[in-house]
């Protein structure tokens, strides 16, 4: 979309992970995909690539002729190597062309370029055979186009959240990164092709203990900007339904109220929606662990599919934001948690709604519609600013398991949202992909 704006950080990320290219096809394949294409018959470029080595060709032919025979005769060679010397450079420009012409492609703007769009008349080149190799050749290469237009957007996407359509032929695995600032732990969603957790597991389905002590090792939480924090020092142990963790004599966890805190988000974020409904903390002899903040036997803590939290913009300490609830404030209902999310609480985590925009939020029976008291144009916002507004607001109201609709927008479209509607419910906060 036109109102995207990157930093240099953020176009940097984007290029290392842009998809790498390759092209085996032989010049001729090249030249013929080239012709064949109605959309660069009315170009320009190429029509001055083609014609110039044809016009000096007609311009010289008697001459060249006579050359090509007398060498011919000389030399032993055939003729057709001679008439054919200035196609090598004639190929170059060529594939040049067609390199540009994907690399353009790969740059448009689906959201606002006009969906019907003419076509240049496919007679000027009706006498050119269409057999069923050029097809074939043509329909391998539309796959590759679309494929790499489909990448590229995805990439560019400033959404951040993890949805439906993101998980075909994937699966989540959820964790959360003890914040390197004050904050407490920052929900992670990452997408795990099905292919590579059968290629780690086979084709029985994983337990969630098995998913977190495959993949947890392999997350650089420090290269993220976070602290060195799983997997957990320890031992976690299935027993039914719950999750055991046996806590070692002497460990970080329980230094302080804040480094409790930390470790029991931690362990929401990464077990909530598991297979467990609770987890029970022991010492290595079974009995009940004692936090030392608390002075008596722990009770197993309940895990819940769906905390109810609203969310905020939390920044590391290496500038890369995430969308988080606030220190694990928990509401009763989706009205109170969207309305509050307006307020600034602290320092840690700011709020994704500026200061100037008031709304009233309204539940019906679809879901949750929040209408704003002056028509908000996104386009007067940072585009990043924007879209995490409209994510912070629909992981809100998906923590209550509802859907989220916004009124009186000047846009009908988002960042592929659609805005007349009711939006997706994410998946999860903080898209991931988990390191090859």
């Amino acid at each position: 979309m036109t109102h995207k704006q990157f930093d240099e950080d953020q176009l940097e990320q984007v290029l290392n992970n842009a998809p790498k290219l390759s092209d085996h096809r032989s010049k001729d394949e090249v030249l013929q995909r080239l012709l064949a294409d109605a959309r660069l018959q009315d170009n320009s470029h190429l029509q001055a690539a083609v014609q110039e080595p044809i016009e000096s060709q007609l311009t010289t032919h008697e001459v060249n002729e006579k050359q090509d025979f007398i060498q011919a005769e000389n030399k032993d060679l055939p003729i057709t190597k001679r008439k054919y010397k200035k196609m090598p450079l004639f190929m170059s420009v060529a594939a040049v062309f067609v390199l540009t012409l994907i690399a353009g492609s790969m740059f448009v703007n689906n959201n606002d370029s006009p969906k019907d769009q003419a076509t240049p008349d496919s007679a000027t080149f009706s006498s050119m055979p269409e057999n069923r190799a050029t097809k074939e050749i043509e329909s391998s290469d539309n796959v590759m186009d679309s494929s790499i237009v489909a990448e590229h957007t995805r990439m560019m996407s400033l959404r951040t959240s993890v949805y439906e359509e993101d998980l075909t032929d994937a699966v989540v695995f959820r964790i959360g990164l003890a914040g390197g600032k004050a904050a407490e732990s920052v929900p992670m969603t990452y997408i795990i092709p099905n292919e590579r957790v059968v290629a780690d597991f086979g084709k029985e389905k994983p337990t969630s203990l098995q998913m977190y002590e495959k993949y947890a090792p392999q997350i650089d939480e420090e290269a993220m900007g976070f602290t060195n924090y799983h997997p957990y020092k320890g031992e976690l142990e299935e027993k039914g339904e719950t999750l055991v963790h046996v806590l070692p004599k002497k460990n970080a966890y329980d230094i302080a109220s804040a480094s409790v805190s930390k470790y029991l988000g931690s362990l929401k974020d990464t077990f909530s929606d598991s297979d467990y409904k609770e987890i029970a903390f022991e010492n290595a002899d079974g009995t009940a662990y004692e936090f030392s903040q608390v002075g008596e036997p722990s009770e197993p803590m309940a895990l819940i599919p769906r905390e109810h939290y609203n969310f905020y913009v939390y920044t590391e300490t290496n500038g890369t934001e995430y969308l988080s609830p606030d220190f694990r404030k928990t509401f009763s209902t989706v009205t109170e948690a969207l309305t509050d999310m307006r307020h600034k609480n602290d320092d840690v985590y700011v709020s994704a709604i500026p200061e100037n925009v008031t709304y009233t939020v309204k539940e019906e029976a679809d879901g949750v519609v929040v209408t704003f008291d002056v028509e908000l144009d996104l386009m007067t916002m940072d585009a990043v600013r924007a879209t995490q507004l409209i994510e912070a607001m629909m992981l809100t109201a998906a923590s209550f398991d509802k859907k989220l609709r916004l009124d009186n927008v000047v846009q009908d479209s988002w960042e592929g949202f659609d805005l007349t509607k009711y939006l997706p419910m994410p998946v999860g906060a903080n898209k991931q992909y988990m390191p090859e």
